[in-house]
């Protein structure tokens, strides 16, 4: 009989999330070789979106069950922390019911207390479980904000002592940049050798390569959505500083702060140079593959431990990369490594115009190169082939080596 595997997804596909996906392929791996359970909450993301029951109740080949618990699609504080600790306890109320079932648990809930939750559920019940760390929690709550810093220190002292329990009781953390796991084991007392690091990985199969088209005018473009983290108005604003006449830019998405930055570019009176368009999933190969350029800017410390998704789909495109993310980071660190673009520091308008400006003076052949050493960058690190058998392999060999 086959051993049982949980897997706790708080999005799931159809949710277009990379988290989301990366789940449904491990399920889809390790559902051939054992008896697979998904817990997913019911989508909601991203905010605004509705799904239809069969959308939900997909025919998977393993079991998939969405729990009713409270969802906070908005970017709430109070909000977000009742959906974790809401997904938690459904979560462990299955577990409880279930539990002498489960030889291993993947723990991909809500960060902080979904995680605890869960954590804590499958200690009590000696079941091993890996936990996929996407963000830093505490510490990314207050990225951007303007908390007064006796409430970080209040927050910090009840929350972080959550993260340390989970990290170090997991039989293995799965981190996506080394300096995300360097930073952990320092901070959260917890040996290197806890942590698994494997990058996020997306379908390469959809990035087939395009010959960039050769045109007198230079199109940048971003993909994604338009929302406080995305940077889009700042992505704008150098955009128009930069000054350049042969060069536009086209944003792909939808999100909060899209009519916000439909307005900047309608006092600025560039609708002539900056076009906005929505993008299907699907969809994001083919425009990605339309532009000569394309760019992201994270907020100062976005970037810092993580490893946007965009980095990876945009290198696969390839295309070359123009990212204003934080210079100690994986995403500076591949682009200068592999030659795939250029990287400045964030929030810095000055820097990023000149940026935009000298890939408008850049010949076709260098951008042409960039983008090629991208994508050969990403086929060798950044694929599903690359990435997702080591964490089923590591999952696989800690259930068959356990008697």
């Amino acid at each position: 009989m086959k051993k049982k595997i949980l897997i706790i997804s708080a999005v799931f596909p159809p949710e277009p999330v990379t988290t989301a996906y990366m789940n449904y392929d491990l399920a889809i791996d390790l559902q051939e070789k054992y008896d697979v359970t998904v817990l997913r909450a019911y989508p909601t993301r991203p905010e605004g979106s509705e799904y239809k029951a069969d959308e939900i109740k997909h025919d998977y080949p393993f079991e998939c069950i969405a729990l009713r618990s409270y969802t906070c699609p908005s970017s709430s504080l109070i909000g977000r922390f009742r959906e974790s600790i809401s997904f938690g306890l459904a979560c462990r109320k299955y577990i409880k019911e279930h539990h002498k079932s489960f030889s291993y648990v993947y723990n991909a809930s809500w960060q902080l207390f979904g995680y605890f939750i869960v954590a804590k559920t499958a200690v009590h019940y000696g079941i091993p479980y890996m936990i996929p760390i996407q963000d830093i929690y505490p510490e990314s709550l207050f990225t951007g904000k303007a908390y007064p810093k006796i409430f970080r220190r209040i927050a910090s002292f009840f929350l972080i002592p959550l993260d340390r329990y989970y990290q170090k009781h997991a039989h293995k953390v799965r981190t996506i940049t080394e300096e995300m796991r360097d930073y952990l084991s320092k901070t959260r007392n917890v040996s290197k050798n806890n942590y698994l690091v494997v990058n996020n990985w997306q379908e390469n199969e959809c990035f087939s390569y395009i010959e960039p088209r050769i045109s007198p005018v230079v199109t940048f473009a971003y993909v994604g959505s338009i929302n406080n983290h995305s940077n889009t108005g700042y992505i704008i604003k150098s955009f128009l500083r930069a000054g350049m006449e042969n060069a536009r830019l086209v944003i792909y998405g939808k999100g909060n702060k899209k009519e916000e930055c439909i307005q900047i570019v309608r006092q600025m009176q560039a609708e002539d140079r900056i076009i906005f368009d929505a993008v299907a999933r699907d969809d994001v190969p083919r425009v990605q593959s339309e532009a000569d350029v394309l760019v992201l800017a994270l907020p100062k410390d976005n970037a810092r431990f993580s490893l946007p998704s965009k980095i990876t789909s945009y290198m696969l495109s390839g295309r070359p990369v123009l990212a204003s993310v934080d210079e100690i980071s994986a995403s500076t660190r591949y682009i200068k490594e592999s030659g795939s673009g250029i990287a400045v520091p964030p929030d810095n308008e000055f820097e990023l115009s000149e940026a935009f400006l000298k890939f408008s003076r850049m010949s076709y052949e260098e951008r042409k190169a960039m983008g090629q050493n991208g994508r050969a960058f990403a086929l060798a690190h950044l694929t599903k082939e690359a990435n997702l058998t080591m964490v089923a392999n590591e999952i696989t060999n800690h259930i068959e080596n356990t008697r």
